[in-house]
């Protein structure tokens, strides 16, 4: 693997937003909730710039010879001050190109977005895995992530 992990910069957003719109496409026939609109293009520009102009989040991409092949978004969220610890990180999207997995891209870039988050002196970190999806659970389990709440929800 000859790639590196680097932050993304405004110049990669289109590539980030083509390379989210196809991982989202791959989890789709998980659930219905994972169905993105087909005209959602100019709303998922927008969503990208915003997170790239947050200071505490980041979009990190895995490049190859100018070939963004992976991305691994990352960001804070803080919780009420009356809670003893009331920061925390979240990975809120991480994927991979389908023809390049399984060569240890998924895994550089959380070690680097760990890296990020350590950087911060934050000391937990949370990342929602669909259960329909046990090629990620196993992923996030070899990590070391474990199971922290169960998110339920119900069709209506």
């Amino acid at each position: 693997m000859s790639g590196r992990t680097r932050m993304a910069t405004a110049r990669d957003l289109d590539r980030v937003a083509a390379l989210w719109t196809a991982i989202t496409i791959y989890h789709e026939p998980m659930a219905p909730a994972f169905r993105m609109r087909r005209d959602a293009g100019g709303e998922l520009g927008e969503l990208l710039r915003a997170v790239g102009r947050d200071p505490e989040a980041a979009i990190l991409v895995y490049e190859e010879e100018s070939d963004i092949q992976g991305l691994c978004i990352v960001r804070i969220d803080h919780s009420p001050a009356i809670m003893v610890e009331n920061e925390r990180a979240e990975i809120t999207d991480l994927g991979v190109r389908e023809d390049v997995r399984r060569r240890g891209i998924g895994t550089r870039l959380v070690d680097d977005a760990l890296a990020w988050v350590r950087a911060t002196g934050i000391e937990r970190v949370e990342v929602q895995v669909a259960s329909a999806n046990p090629t990620a659970q196993a992923f996030w389990r070899a990590r070391g992530f474990t199971n922290f709440m169960d998110v339920l929800d119900k069709r209506l």
